[in-house]
């Protein structure tokens, strides 16, 4: 299984164009992006309908260091944000809503450098 879950999805383009420029990715597209992530990557579906202010590594999502780790890459991949460079005490995985806020300001549009 592919844990980015890439060619698991039904649907739109799993990854469509991003335009304009940094911080201007919208933060219910990432915020969706990210729950297509964990369910993908853990094999839940139910985790496509949490709410942003669900924990990450609370009970409701469970993530583990590794799957946090996939989730950090797939970010890094997918949108170009370095959390764990740029979020040094990684506040910004404390729930879905935080971790999508600091992505959405920060995504740079595909294509670019």
């Amino acid at each position: 299984m592919n844990p980015a879950g890439a060619g698991d999805r039904h649907g739109p383009d799993p990854d469509p164009p991003r335009t304009g420029r940094p911080g201007e990715a919208g933060l219910a597209s990432v915020t969706d992006d990210l729950r297509a992530f964990l369910a993908a990557a853990t094999g839940r579906g139910e985790l496509r309908h949490i709410p942003p202010g669900t924990a990450l590594f609370g009970e409701a999502v469970g993530l583990d260091s590794l799957t946090g780790t996939l989730l950090l890459r797939e970010i890094q991949r997918r949108f170009g944000v370095d959390v764990a460079g740029e979020d040094l005490n990684l506040d910004s995985l404390a729930t879905l809503g935080t971790l999508a806020a600091f992505v959405a300001q920060r995504a740079r549009p595909r294509g670019s450098s």
